[in-house]
């Protein structure tokens, strides 16, 4: 497997490891602060509305000019910042301005992350690549999940926020390591 889908694989799984300490529990967090099921609803919605908002608009820049691994460290960044956030909430409205940052990191992350894995890929081997990375996260998901509810009841909410957000900065710091040269030469054909 190369070096760069390895470390993405890596990256990715850090960053949805750390958004699931929260998922299951995240409509309890929202009554905490004051508020209602429907502002749970609220947040998930503004998340995705945003997300779609900002790929539009992504769609407009010329990629060209912008380093895969900056933007990707860049994105996981924003996404630390807007779960370390989360420590200062009081209010649902805290949360949905929280969502649109996390939302802006994660698509600022989506493009490069995906194009690298796609230059890095061996023919006929992207299946075996991506059920190994789907099923990894999957367990890493799960486990966090438990986890964070754990952590949740016996340390609160806080560490919970600081360890999403320290996940996400590893991500920021794993995706630094790509290697660009290996992405943008092309591929050299061996002729028999």
């Amino acid at each position: 497997m190369h070096k760069n889908i390895k470390l993405l694989l890596l990256a990715s799984i850090f960053t949805h490891m750390g958004a699931n300490l929260l998922a299951p529990i995240y409509a309890i967090f929202i009554e905490k602060i004051g508020g209602t099921l429907i502002d749970a609803g609220i947040a998930v919605g503004v998340y995705a509305v945003f997300k779609g908002i900002f790929y539009f608009l992504f769609d407009k820049i010329d990629e060209t000019k912008l380093s895969k691994r900056v933007m990707m460290c860049i994105g996981y960044a924003l996404m630390g910042v807007g779960y370390g956030l989360y420590v200062f909430a009081e209010s649902p409205i805290h949360v949905f301005l929280i969502q649109i940052i996390v939302s802006l990191g994660e698509t600022v992350i989506n493009p490069s992350w995906s194009a690298i894995i796609a230059m890095s890929l061996k023919k006929g081997k992207e299946k075996s690549i991506y059920s190994h990375f789907f099923g990894y996260r999957s367990f890493a998901e799960g486990f966090a999940a438990i986890i964070g509810a754990l952590f949740a009841m016996q340390f609160g909410f806080s560490v919970i926020f600081s360890l999403m957000a320290m996940f996400s900065f590893g991500s920021g710091a794993l995706s630094l390591m790509v290697d660009e040269k290996v992405i943008s030469e092309p591929q050299k054909v061996k002729v028999a």
